[in-house]
C-alpha cells in the first residue's frame, strides 16, 4: 500500500481541524459534519492547487500554504454553514 505524501496528510489534518471546529461553532445536526469536512478540503485543496503565496514570507511545511490553505478553507466553510441542510 503506497503511503501518502507529506502534504496530503497536512492538508487532510487542516481540512479536519478547520471542519471540526465549524461544525463545533455552526453545526446543529450530524448530517453537516461531512459537508464541512467536503467544503474545507475544497478549501484547502483549490489553495494547494493555486499555490499563491501572500508575501508575508510564512513557511510552507511539504510545499502547503497553510496560512492560505486554512483562509480558503474558512471561506468555504462559511459559505457551507448558510445551507438549509
Amino acid at each position: 500500500m503506497p503511503a501518502l505524501s507529506p502534504a496530503a496528510i497536512l492538508l487532510i489534518l487542516l481540512a479536519t481541524a478547520c471542519a471540526s471546529l465549524a461544525h463545533v461553532l455552526w453545526g446543529q445536526r450530524w448530517v453537516q459534519l461531512p459537508i464541512f469536512w467536503l467544503a474545507a478540503c475544497l478549501g484547502c485543496l483549490v489553495a494547494y492547487g493555486i499555490g499563491y503565496q501572500l508575501p508575508l514570507n510564512l513557511p510552507a511545511p511539504a510545499g502547503v500554504p497553510v496560512f492560505e490553505a486554512v483562509m480558503a478553507a474558512w471561506i468555504l466553510l462559511v459559505i457551507a454553514s448558510r445551507l438549509w441542510v
